[in-house]
């Protein structure tokens, strides 16, 4: 059993099952608000010798201050640290548990989203391609016709052909390897875990533009699937949020320099490396079962139940 105060952590995954207090405002509408979240793992194969489990947690920033992580479980050895930027809660179980369990408490405090005025020391990273960050091919042809104006001018360009161009189902956050069309038919972008957020974040970086995406769990959806959003980074304002996904649910929604609805962000970093593994994107808890990955078993293996309510 472990306890520990850690004030630049919380943690989040996906598979998510809501607990009956859900937090449906908006942080739009509000300058703050605190919820209170509890997050549980259980872990059979009580057969393996070796278990090993890495969750995913929320960044500490400006607009999101999480406070009083408690870790308690039936682990061998369990520790808290960054990896590539993204914090982690690190679990290790020995063959002795029959069933491996994890359960981490924790507040978070959120507040409207806004552009950060801070500089950036490391802007080109965000000025490149990656395995699913593409400025080549149709990205590429694309940005070519969105370049003139200034870099608010073009942004505002590449995040009305986003909205007006992708339907939700192509646009939205899907789990595994697909293509995204527009709304012609023509195939736009394809690889792992990808959204409207890829494409949007691709076409601006085309166009010269840092940016990349954010990684996390909107609180009012409910459904277990990681959400994403976006930001730019704007010499005039430093990185701004940009929110195409939830404009195109809802035409009504501006996702322009603001994030919709109470999103609680885990990380920006695509590819991150665990234990010689790169995962695509760390939206959720990642195993390693005797070194095989946990998401190759079935899932009545693994139970993650997560809950949350507001308490301010």
């Amino acid at each position: 059993m472990e306890r520990r105060d850690f004030i630049k952590t919380s943690i989040l995954g996906t598979g998510i099952l809501v607990g009956s207090t859900v937090l449906n405002a908006d942080t739009k509408n509000s300058k703050s608000q605190k919820v209170s979240m509890k997050f549980e793992y259980q872990i059979g194969f009580p057969s393996a010798k070796d278990i090993r489990l890495w969750i995913p947690m929320p960044l500490a920033t400006d607009f999101q201050k999480p406070s009083k992580l408690k870790i308690v479980g039936n682990y061998k050895t369990s520790k808290t640290y960054d990896q590539q930027n993204a914090p982690v809660v690190y679990a290790q179980y020995s063959q002795s548990s029959s069933v491996k369990k994890i359960s981490i408490d924790l507040d978070v405090l959120l507040t409207s989203r806004s552009a950060q005025g801070s500089s950036e020391p490391d802007i080109q990273k965000f000025l490149t391609s990656s395995r699913f960050i593409r400025m080549d091919g149709k990205i590429g042809e694309i940005a070519s016709k969105l370049q003139n104006g200034s870099d608010e001018e073009k942004v505002s360009k590449i995040y009305h052909w986003v909205i007006n161009n992708l339907n939700l189902v192509d646009a939205q956050d899907t789990t595994g390897v697909r293509t995204i069309y527009d709304k012609s038919s023509t195939p736009i972008l394809s690889g792992k875990d990808i959204s409207a957020n890829t494409i949007f974040v691709s076409l601006c970086r085309a166009c010269k533009i840092p940016s990349r995406e954010a990684i996390g769990i909107d609180l009012r959806e409910g459904k277990g699937s990681f959400v994403s959003k976006s930001e730019v980074y704007l010499k005039s304002l430093g990185w701004t949020p940009y929110d195409p996904i939830a404009a195109i649910k809802n035409p009504s929604v501006d996702g322009k320099k603001r994030w919709d609805g109470a999103f609680v962000l885990l990380n920006y970093d695509r590819d991150i490396k665990i234990n010689k593994r790169v995962i695509s994107v760390f939206n959720t808890a990642f195993g390693l079962i005797d070194n095989d990955r946990l998401n190759y078993y079935e899932n009545k293996n693994f139970v993650q139940n997560i809950s949350f309510k507001s308490i301010s």
